[in-house]
């Protein structure tokens, strides 16, 4: 494990939920996107979910503090590039990155935000190429808020539930 991953989980260990939200507002904001939530979202569901509420409660918290987070880089991109060049910086994202999401999101369109949750490295800057298109504000937080609640309620479920289990819930999928 990286030296952040384990200061993360050392952060959620002893802050909870807070750190959780933290975690997410950091990474979707992309102004601290060093610790990929396919490492931090699982061992952190590890660390905090116990029962139903808690699983709730922890799916809640990484909804929020990702949508929130996705607001900055959605604003930036809505200034246009001149902006990104401006606060680029403090994005931390490389115009390979940027450029990427912008022809995912051409080629797929509004939809890719909601999809593009689920994947890595897209998952924080499909909000640039919405905010570039001037993606309606509401439809931009829907799109978001849906596409990081199934993204963490997956990840939590598979934690939760057990990758063990994973063989036989699919299984007695219809």
């Amino acid at each position: 494990m990286s030296g952040f991953t384990e200061t993360a989980l050392s952060l959620i260990q002893q802050y909870g939920f807070l750190a959780v939200f933290v975690f997410a507002f950091l990474e979707s904001s992309m102004l601290f996107p060093f610790l990929p939530s396919e490492l931090v979202v699982p061992a952190a569901a590890g660390l905090l979910v116990r029962d139903p509420v808690s699983f709730a409660l922890f799916v809640l918290t990484m909804t929020v503090g990702t949508t929130l987070g996705s607001l900055f880089p959605y604003f930036v991109g809505h200034e246009g590039h001149e902006a990104l060049d401006r606060y680029g910086r403090y994005l931390r994202v490389s115009a390979d990155e940027t450029d990427r999401a912008s022809r995912w999101f051409r080629r797929w369109g509004e939809h890719s935000v909601l999809w593009g949750r689920f994947l890595p490295v897209l998952r924080s800057v499909i909000s640039i190429p919405a905010g570039f298109a001037e993606m309606g504000f509401r439809k931009f937080v829907a799109y978001t808020t849906v596409g990081a609640l199934l993204f963490n309620v997956s990840v939590t479920g598979l934690v939760y539930f057990g990758w063990d289990d994973l063989p036989h819930l699919l299984s007695v999928l219809p």
